[in-house]
């Protein structure tokens, strides 16, 4: 059947495409300004009133024009009728996709005009036609690094050499043919500072006070292989599908993956199925193993450790790729492309659509849980275009996501106001910057937070469990709650702007969604205020985690669960209490009244005594027992019951005489 006579009989049977169409014109001419013809195959209307526009193909080669036609009459449709995009709907209808399919696809993933593809199939002895709807392909994004690495880890050169070659030859067996591996390796005295600070650590675990022995340092080395070579191995995120592949090759694995994979969705089932599929035979050959991401790789190996990078292997499309730059590829896989979750850094030339739409897409995926900076940067980039449409933005976003944590990383490490979040965006017009924007943390209260927000957080968001808080450390320490996290402590994410005309600065904060003349701004100010006016809060944060994040080590541990077992019956029912018990730990200082054991004792160390909170008093406290520290715990009542640590029955039978 030719085209001609398909276009009338789809026109008398276009409940085949929609029930509810219905039929306006054949062939309907809408002029064009640009002087070209456009010729609807078939105009109808749906049951909201919307204008249908239906392009109907039956031969290959002319369903490769489809697309260009149909650009060709929406354009001409809005401006003929005045219709908005909105009011536009749009049908290809074709008996053959083979070379519609891919350019179809990427018409749905581009325009905003509702577009559906119908493959229709024609009984020619009857005359009937059938309609099945089209799946459009999904579009790749080009290069896209997964967030989730892996790392390899080496004794010697030899085996470091073994390594690159069985990764390869497993990316190779799995159809894995885009990736990068970073050869790195350690430091000179590395290994030496590892097995010193793990004694350190292994001592701090076991309640030990003091620098380690030498024969601990030794114990230590003598289970600790030197492990100094490293390949950062770094993948092209795939589809789901693409991993379910390579999964199915080992019916045990492939088991396994199915007991989970409908109980997970978005970005935690795609992780999994990523860990399965490069775990799946034939194995990486490595003699440890550790999991990466971007924030690791950055600040842990190459800031903190300082691992040397001796070579930047490419395979597939990162080898083909002429254009692409160490620089860059390093940049990304530190998650400056914004697959992180954290962090993004771009130029862009803002007459771009492309680039701009790009770069939205990018911020989009850097802020996954901060709708806040998410809204305010698409708005400022808009204004940025408006009033510079010729110029450049350069753009650089930090936005950790670590909750409570950010305030402990702000105020433990050196140069803290390198772990806090802000963003700035650039604009640089005739060679000059003309207006930076900027993100901080804004209080949102000039009174000081309750020390009571620290347990509200972790009982709200963490079930009570100081330990589910300590072991995010596992990941970075990020926290999808980030921002409700934050805003139950006092902050808020904020911006402000800075327009430049010559030597003058001129600044403004966004207030109830406009722009406000403001005095100077301090890049972090706000921040630092809020540092100082809650020391106390800052205080009990530090007291709370800084025992339980050591190098390489989160103690997890619960500190109610291990005062349990330092309950001694025969004290508790004596019934004695405390008279006059405090109100706070002598040491952290946070509020007694949430806590629910609480010891009087020696401080470790020292000849000072203290009432102490749970988590001091195992952390801090010299222990419990007769004349170093009694145990108390809280009654229903609400009394501090002694439970622990009290005189034996001699000598309470003495004290009593």
């Amino acid at each position: 059947m030719l085209e001609a006579p398909l276009r009338d009989l789809l026109s008398s049977r276009l409940d085949v495409l929609e029930s509810g169409l219905t039929l306006l014109d054949i062939e309907k001419y809408i002029p064009n300004k640009i002087g070209t013809r456009s010729f609807i195959d078939i105009l109808a209307r749906d049951e909201r009133g919307r204008w249908v526009l239906i392009e109907v193909k039956r031969s290959d080669a002319a369903a490769r024009e489809a697309i260009h036609e149909i650009y060709k009459y929406v354009e001409a449709v809005k401006a003929h009728l005045g219709a908005r995009d909105d009011e536009i709907r749009a049908i290809v209808a074709s008996t053959n996709w083979t070379e519609l399919l891919s350019p179809f696809s990427r018409f749905t993933h581009d325009t905003s005009i509702s577009v559906v593809g119908m493959n229709l199939v024609i009984d020619e002895a009857t005359k009937n036609i059938y309609a099945q709807t089209i799946e459009p392909l999904p579009i790749t994004s080009g290069r896209v690094l997964s967030p989730w690495h892996d790392m390899s880890l080496y004794e010697s050169a030899e085996r470091l050499a073994a390594g690159i070659a069985s990764h390869d030859a497993s990316c190779k067996a799995k159809g894995i043919a885009d990736y990068i591996m970073v050869v790195m390796k350690a430091p000179d005295g590395f290994y030496e500072a590892s097995v010193e600070a793990t004694a350190r650590a292994m001592r701090e675990i076991k309640g030990d006070a003091g620098e380690p022995t030498q024969d601990e340092i030794a114990e230590t080395a003598a289970k600790m292989k030197r492990l100094e070579h490293l390949i950062y191995f770094v993948p092209q995120l795939l589809p789901a599908d693409e991993y379910m592949r390579i999964i199915q090759a080992d019916p045990d694995l492939y088991q396994e993956v199915m007991e989970f994979a409908d109980d997970m969705e978005g970005e935690e089932l795609l992780a999994s199925l990523q860990e399965y599929a490069l775990f799946a035979d034939p194995k990486v050959d490595r003699d440890y193993f550790e999991v990466g991401y971007p924030a690791k790789f950055r600040a842990k190996l190459l800031d903190s450790e300082g691992w040397n990078i001796e070579e930047i292997l490419r395979r597939g499309a990162f080898a083909r790729n002429q254009n692409l730059t160490d620089e860059t590829v390093l940049g990304e896989i530190a998650g400056e492309a914004g697959t992180s979750g954290q962090r993004l850094k771009r130029s862009v030339v803002l007459s771009s659509r492309a680039e701009l739409s790009q770069l939205m897409k990018d911020v989009a995926e850097c802020l996954p849980n901060n709708p806040v900076w998410r809204g305010m940067i698409r708005d400022q980039l808009d204004d940025a275009r408006s009033d510079f449409p010729e110029g450049t933005v350069h753009v650089s976003i930090y936005a950790p996501s670590t909750g409570i944590l950010t305030l402990y990383f702000a105020v433990t490490q050196e140069n803290g106001v390198l772990f806090v979040p802000t963003y700035s965006l650039s604009v640089e017009a005739d060679g000059e910057v003309r207006r930076m924007y900027a993100g901080e943390l804004q209080s949102s209260d000039t009174a000081p937070v309750a020390p009571e927000a620290y347990r509200h957080v972790l009982d709200e968001y963490y079930g009570g469990d100081v330990g589910s808080l300590v072991m995010t450390m596992t990941s970075g320490g990020y926290e999808v709650r980030d921002i409700d996290i934050l805003e139950d402590l006092g902050l808020t994410y904020g911006s402000f702007r800075c327009d430049a005309e010559g030597d003058a600065r001129h600044f403004f904060r966004m207030k109830n969604g406009r722009w406000r003349k403001a005095a100077q701004v301090v890049p972090f100010g706000q921040f630092k205020s809020y540092l100082e006016r809650n020391s106390r809060l800052l205080q009990i944060i530090v007291r709370k985690l800084s025992p339980r994040i050591g190098p390489g080590i989160c103690d997890g541990s619960l500190s109610e669960r291990q005062l349990e077992d330092r309950v001694d019956a025969e004290i508790a029912g004596r019934g004695e209490v405390y008279i006059g018990p405090p109100e706070q730990c002598d040491v952290c200082t946070i509020p007694l009244s949430g806590e629910v054991f609480m010891s009087d004792g020696r401080v470790k160390d020292g000849t000072m005594w203290a009432n102490m909170c749970a988590d001091c008093t195992i952390y801090y406290g010299a222990g419990i027992g007769w004349g170093i520290g009694q145990l108390y715990r809280k009654a229903e009542d609400g009394r501090w019951l002694l439970v622990g640590g009290g005189p034996g029955q001699s000598e309470a039978d003495d004290e009593r005489a």
